[in-house]
């Protein structure tokens, strides 16, 4: 089973951030979880970059020379954060964090202490991080952190706001190593949520070995739930990112789980994983 008793959500008061609040809201709330709302206070960059070069551990907050106006700037923001947490979590459990760094830095180092079972958050930034589809801080705190992760592209649309849970989960896989944490988790998902769920997998050219089987995804994903959950199974020769998105919008998926290539190294699914993302019409938990 899935443990999401704590639940990362750095956040920077962008519209972004504020879609992905009911999916937060929702999660935290079917599991019991507390979420650590952080915010990255990261006005002075190179001190933050130079205080970590200095020695100071990934684990320990970074220590900034700030001046009087600085530490101002760094109040107001503690009280921003602080009406945000009143204003959407007030009915949940939760912790207000403000700390400094670079944000990616900040969420890895949080993430990491706090032994966090799940970082959710947009995947465009803020600023100069809106120039890429795939916001700077995301792609690296999805290359950087071992815990799933949940994102999407298409938060902002309110038809994707799980106002009563996710109804239908589907699970894009491969036979490797890590297909059973991936099924495992798209399996426990499903129970929890009562959600029907879909299992996809994307088939390589023919001219690399024998083809995969329906029959087979399903055994594995048997093997490794230890379910006898019905699901559905759908085996496609297509491109990865565009063969989920066809099968997300054909079963009415409200959420996509996939793999990152933690355990394989550069999986076809990690290695598209942010077209995946930005052709998801819903959110994308990767583990």
């Amino acid at each position: 089973m899935l443990s999401f008793h704590k639940i990362l959500f750095p956040v920077d008061f962008s519209a972004a951030t504020v879609a992905m609040v009911p999916h937060v809201a929702e999660v935290a709330q079917r599991f019991s979880g507390t979420v650590i709302v952080l915010n990255a206070f990261n006005l002075i960059h190179n001190y933050s970059i130079a205080a970590l070069l200095e020695g100071s551990s990934d684990s320990e907050p970074v220590s900034v020379p700030y001046t009087d106006a600085m530490r101002e700037l760094r109040t107001q923001r503690q009280k921003r954060l602080e009406e945000f947490c009143a204003s959407h979590f007030s009915h949940i459990h939760h912790l207000a964090r403000l700390e400094d760094g670079d944000p990616a830095m900040v969420i890895e180092r949080v993430a990491e202490r706090e032994n966090t079972g799940l970082i959710m958050m947009p995947t465009k930034g803020f600023g100069r991080f809106r120039r890429l589809l795939l916001g700077s801080v995301t792609a690296k705190v999805l290359h950087d952190v071992g815990c799933p992760v949940m994102t999407g592209a298409h938060l902002s649309d309110s038809e994707f706001a799980p106002a009563a849970g996710y109804h239908s989960i589907l699970c894009a896989v491969e036979l490797n190593p890590e297909a059973r944490a991936v099924l495992k988790a798209a399996g426990s998902l499903a129970q929890v949520y009562g959600a029907k769920l879909c299992l996809l997998h994307i088939e390589r050219s023919r001219e690399r070995g024998e083809a995969v089987s329906a029959q087979s995804i399903t055994q594995a994903f048997k093997d490794a739930s230890g379910s006898d959950m019905a699901v559905d199974t759908t085996v496609l020769h297509t491109g990865v990112a565009e063969g989920i998105r066809h099968v997300a919008l054909e079963s009415s998926a409200d959420l996509v789980v996939v793999g990152r290539g933690r355990q394989t190294g550069l999986s076809r699914v990690r290695s598209h994983l942010y077209a995946i993302l930005a052709e998801s019409p819903c959110p994308v938990l990767s583990v």
